[in-house]
């Protein structure tokens, strides 16, 4: 990573929270971050241009005239990330259902099946990293090629009473439905 690519990284981490976010989310997002998001069923790839769009975000907080205009388009060229992608739809889920940026986070990335790795902060080898960068991998290819259950387990938004097949519903769908199952008889008062 060059100069800027660090600088965009740590902006991503203080999305989550602008207080710092502890070791194993740093690490798990360094993971994340080396995964192209790639599922595109139904609108996914709004997904994509919504998490990439944040580079926009950074260069203009960071100072577009301080940056090398070569490593600009290098980091604008780039596929989305499975970071940026969540990082992204984080900040949506907080915006409509509360529950804290870094909250969704650990929520979404617990369905995915990372706990181990987020949650547990042990020293890390070269080879520890190379074995969580495959097990990150794994999943995130899993969940971009439609390889979890038909109920969504194994993905971002696993459901218990879905009728419809989650391999087949974009994101934002599964979302609504994930939410809608779990708030389902809550009263909202006002």
């Amino acid at each position: 990573m060059n100069e800027l690519e660090d600088a965009y990284f740590e902006w991503l981490l203080r999305r989550l929270d602008p207080r710092g976010v502890p070791e194993g989310v740093v690490y798990v997002c360094s993971l994340l971050h080396n995964c192209d998001f790639l599922r595109r069923v139904g609108k996914d790839y709004n997904r994509a241009v919504n998490g990439a769009a944040l580079r926009k975000d950074f260069i203009l907080e960071y100072g577009e005239n301080d940056i090398d205009p070569d490593d600009m388009d290098e980091l604008l060229m780039q596929e989305c990330t499975w970071l940026e992608m969540l990082v992204r739809l984080c900040e949506d889920l907080d915006y409509q259902f509360d529950g804290s940026v870094l909250g969704r986070f650990y929520e979404l990335t617990g369905n995915m099946g990372l706990d181990s790795i987020t949650l547990l902060d042990v020293p890390k080898t070269r080879r520890l990293e190379q074995f969580d960068q495959g097990l990150v991998h794994r999943i995130t290819s899993d969940i971009d090629n439609n390889r979890f259950d038909r109920q969504g387990h194994g993905g971002l938004f696993p459901r218990n009473g879905s009728i419809t097949d989650q391999r087949t519903v974009e994101i934002w769908e599964q979302m609504n439905g994930y939410f809608n199952e779990r708030l389902e008889g809550i009263l909202w008062t006002s």
